[in-house]
């Protein structure tokens, strides 16, 4: 199967690792790209595992369900990604489908490595 975070790899090469808790992301990027295939696969565990600060309060669980039930995400498309000692960002658009209505999410992701692992911790939209 190809993953679904727009790699052109083969999953198992490419997000399962992350996804399914074998290893972390080593990357902004690979974190930014599981958390798309996470939200694909409706795995909101590894969702909220991956966030840190203002998101993690910020996170509605049931909201997010309810949501994520009625999305179909389509595409994932990196335009930028960055990496700066501690902290990283990563410019995307991901095109899904909600309610039946074609959207798409452009932001730049900010993340932060924590104890030698990186988190998502914020967005500019």
């Amino acid at each position: 199967m190809i993953c679904p975070c727009g790699s052109g790899r083969n999953y198992t090469d490419c997000c399962a690792p992350y996804v399914e808790g074998e290893k972390d992301a080593p990357t902004p990027e690979a974190l930014m790209r599981s958390r798309y295939t996470a939200y694909h696969q409706n795995n909101l565990d590894y969702i909220e595992k991956t966030m840190q600060g203002e998101p993690t309060r910020l996170f509605k669980r049931a909201e997010a369900e309810g949501q994520n039930q009625e999305t179909e995400w389509l595409t994932l498309t990196v335009y930028s990604s960055e990496e700066k000692g501690n902290r990283g960002t990563v410019s995307f658009l991901a095109s899904f489908r909600y309610q039946g209505k074609a959207h798409g999410m452009q932001e730049t992701s900010l993340f932060e490595k924590i104890e030698g692992k990186w988190y998502y911790t914020d967005r500019q939209v």
